[in-house]
């Protein structure tokens, strides 16, 4: 059973909260966390179980009570977790925009760039919320915008992997939506060599990238080999079942 240990203020004592017994109502932690002056990094760690659970409005709760006036007086010096809970909060936003339907979209979108706003107050630097703006942007279909993002973290880290899926995924829309022929196949041509990249640096990465390949290889004509980029899809993912990738081949025009 996971548990977290909530110091108690001017005492040796810690408060025990177990992560799968967390309860129905956040204020009952809230109030904990607040009156001992917990870590920020608890207030993450029991959002996010929260998120896991499927528990959206406590996990809101958390993070806006984290968020606020007072965590940023208090909690002034500590600049990572105050970064990671407006980013999580601006990530939170852009998922439910690309939900919803408009106005209620542009709401969250609106609220996704005033928590990246402020997350770049304390550090305009930080990768984390230049990928989380990027991918706002892809959510509000600013591709330029969004790829701009991208290549500030990938100036300074050109490993970054989550900076990579989301450049590789820019150029792939963009050449979806370019008229050109021949600049929509650079575009899908940039986006296989960062997939590729990706793939190179982290073997165990998530189905999608190799989902991307095979999707890069058919926009750009090559069949035989974007029938392989799925099989291997296959092969490494056992979320991926038969039926489901007879789906994706039925779809780009495959029968077999």
């Amino acid at each position: 059973m996971a548990s977290v240990y909530i110091p108690v203020q001017g005492t040796e004592e810690e408060v025990r909260v177990a992560l799968d017994h967390l309860p129905a109502d956040a204020s009952d932690i809230l109030d904990i966390l607040k009156a001992e002056q917990a870590p920020l990094h608890l207030w993450l760690i029991i959002a996010r179980e929260y998120f896991k659970q499927g528990k959206i409005e406590q996990f809101r709760q958390i993070l806006e009570e984290g968020s606020g006036p007072e965590i940023d007086d208090y909690y002034a010096d500590v600049k990572y977790e105050r970064i990671a809970i407006l980013n999580a909060l601006g990530a939170f936003h852009t998922f439910l925009g690309k939900a919803e339907k408009a106005p209620q979209k542009e709401v969250h979108f609106k609220d996704a760039t005033q928590y990246y706003n402020r997350a770049s107050r304390i550090d305009e630097t930080e990768p984390s919320t230049w990928i989380g703006r990027g991918q706002l942007c892809v959510a509000k279909g600013e591709l330029q915008m969004a790829s701009d993002s991208f290549k500030i973290v990938l100036d300074e880290d050109g490993d970054n992997f989550p900076a990579l899926l989301g450049q590789a995924s820019v150029y792939f829309l963009m050449g979806d939506t370019e008229q050109q022929h021949k600049k929509a196949l650079e575009c899908y041509k940039n986006s296989l060599e960062l997939y590729k990249r990706a793939l190179r640096g982290y073997a165990d990465c998530p189905a999608a990238v190799r989902l991307g390949i095979a999707f890069c290889r058919y926009k750009l004509g090559q069949l035989d080999r974007a029938r392989q980029a799925f099989d291997r899809v296959l092969q490494h993912s056992r979320s991926w079942t038969c039926k489901q990738m007879k789906l994706v081949k039925f779809a780009v025009g495959w029968r077999k």
